[in-house]
């Protein structure tokens, strides 16, 4: 079994070695839950009745595929803070097969339900079982959910596994101007880092450059996001001045843009926001921003 399809709208094709690695990635973590799954049943096949229901809610349901990433994933950081109810996980084969899981909290303990009925490459299968807690690891490569002390031979494995590993793709690089009128600019694509003086003057660092593990910092971020699914944003904004965003990121030979301003306080302007503020924290860090000069005046 494995996870999810390139959303052609949004992607060129990826090359064979980055399209290879990361369904094999993926692969992996789904063949750990469905190995759990075979040696852990409370109650077998039946256990759900005729399966969880097959309707995927955006607003709701966690939903992650390669190509588009994660959606909603916040809920399930809830879902775990709030320690009662339950949360629907939906994950996309590369074939574009939908698995479908539920996680509750029933009596102290997380009662997992799956379906793998529309999976058209894998066991179609029903069933349930149960594990003490649900565990969560941010590492610098990959995010992980992990469900442990499970009854049955496998005491735990992934529920959720995302992997961000920035060697296994061809190429990566960003644009990112920001601040009043835009005049701060991060370039990794030309090595070009602007800082704006608010005097009406700027200053450029001289071969600018940013380390492999700042890049995969803010790659990670990126992914989290869900950058390549489609943004609602907008640069309208009653504030004067305002601070304004705008991002463009290549990545193994396609492109996303974004602009948006910090009036924008919806969902996808607020994640952007915090995406741009991770960049510009990477960078302000660095010895290349730490050698230019002060800002010698502001804006009103």
């Amino acid at each position: 079994m494995r996870l999810s399809p390139e959303n052609r709208r949004m992607h060129k094709p990826e090359s064979i070695k980055g399209r290879g690695l990361r369904h094999g990635a993926l692969t992996l973590a789904i063949l750990l839950i469905m190995t759990l799954i075979q040696g852990c049943f409370l109650t077998g096949r039946d256990a759900v009745n005729d399966g969880l229901s097959h309707e995927i809610n955006e607003q709701e349901d966690v939903v992650y595929s390669i190509g588009t990433g994660p959606l909603n994933l916040d809920r399930l950081d809830d879902f775990m803070e709030r320690k009662k109810g339950s949360q629907r996980i939906i994950q996309f084969t590369p074939e574009g097969d939908p698995i479908f899981t539920e996680v509750r909290y029933r009596e102290g303990k997380l009662v997992l339900a799956y379906d793998s009925m529309e999976d058209a490459f894998g066991p179609k299968e029903t069933g349930t079982y149960t594990c003490r807690a649900l565990e969560k690891s941010k590492g610098s490569t990959a995010l992980e959910y992990t469900l442990t002390g499970c009854e049955g031979e496998y005491p735990e494995a992934a529920l959720l596994w995302i992997n961000y590993k920035l060697s296994e793709q061809d190429d990566f690089g960003f644009v990112l101007k920001y601040g009043v009128n835009r005049k701060n600019e991060i370039n990794t694509l030309q090595g070009k880092l602007v800082k704006d003086l608010q005097d009406g003057t700027t200053v450029e660092a001289a071969e600018f450059r940013l380390p492999q593990a700042k890049l995969q910092s803010i790659y990670r971020e990126l992914v989290l996001a869900g950058y390549v699914r489609n943004k609602t944003l907008t640069e309208d904004c009653n504030i004067k001045p305002a601070v304004s965003y705008e991002l463009l990121v290549q990545m193994n030979g396609s492109e996303r843009k974004f602009a948006w301003s910090e009036c924008d306080h919806s969902a996808d302007g607020e994640g952007m926001t915090a995406v741009a503020q991770h960049m510009i924290s990477e960078v302000q860090e660095g010895e290349f921003y730490q050698a230019l000069p002060e800002t010698k005046g502001y804006y009103e």
